[in-house]
C-alpha cells in the first residue's frame, strides 16, 4: 500500500515548485557511439501503472527527440530504467525579535518564534545502464516538492515537463 501512495503522490508534481536536478556519468563511456535504447521497469505490486506508463512514455518521447531509436532489449545500446520515492519532510524556521524601547531597543529582551512547515518531498531517478555489464553511465536524479494536480492531462503533462527538464542533459545522438 505504501508504494502504491508514493507513486500517487509522485504525479502530484507542479512546474512552480523548483526541481532539484543531479547528474553523474562515467566521463569514459563512449555516448557518441550510441544510437538506440530500451526502457525497462519492473512492475511491483501496488505500483501505480498510470504513472509508471507517463513517466515510460516521457522518456521515449525525450530520447526519440534526441535522435535515438527504440530497439528490443537484446540489442539496445542503452538501458534506462528509473526509480521513484516519496518522503515527507519538515522545515523548521526561526524568527528572532527584539524588544525594547528607542531607536536601540534598551530595556528590552528578545522572543524567537519558531513555526514548522511540513511537505512531500518526491525523487526521480533515471539511469542508463550499458547492457554489457549493466553498470550506470548516467544517472540523473530530480527532487521537488510535491503538490496536488487534479486531472489525468495535468498529471501527464507534469510528469513530461519534469522528464525533459531532467533529459536535458542527456547526450544528443548525431545521426
Amino acid at each position: 500500500m505504501k508504494i502504491l501512495i508514493a507513486f500517487v503522490s509522485l504525479v502530484l508534481l507542479v512546474g512552480c515548485t523548483t526541481l532539484k536536478i543531479d547528474v553523474d556519468y562515467d566521463e569514459s563511456f563512449a555516448f557518441e557511439k550510441q544510437s538506440s535504447f530500451v526502457i525497462k521497469h519492473n512492475t511491483k505490486e501496488g505500483d501505480d501503472t498510470l504513472t509508471n506508463d507517463r513517466i515510460i512514455n516521457a522518456i521515449r518521447g525525450n530520447l526519440e527527440v534526441k535522435n535515438y531509436k527504440e530497439n528490443d532489449k537484446d540489442e539496445a545500446d542503452l538501458i534506462f530504467v528509473f526509480h521513484t520515492s516519496v518522503k515527507d519532510k519538515m522545515e523548521l524556521q526561526t524568527d528572532y525579535n527584539h524588544m525594547g524601547f528607542g531607536r536601540y531597543r534598551f530595556g528590552g529582551g528578545m522572543t524567537t518564534t519558531t513555526t514548522s512547515y511540513n511537505y512531500t518531498e518526491g525523487t526521480l531517478i533515471i539511469d542508463a545502464l550499458n547492457p554489457k555489464n549493466q553498470k550506470i553511465v548516467w544517472r540523473v536524479v530530480g527532487t521537488m516538492e510535491l503538490k496536488e494536480i487534479k486531472t489525468p492531462k495535468e498529471k501527464e503533462d507534469s510528469i513530461n515537463k519534469i522528464v525533459a527538464k531532467l533529459l536535458k542533459s542527456f547526450p544528443l545522438h548525431k545521426k
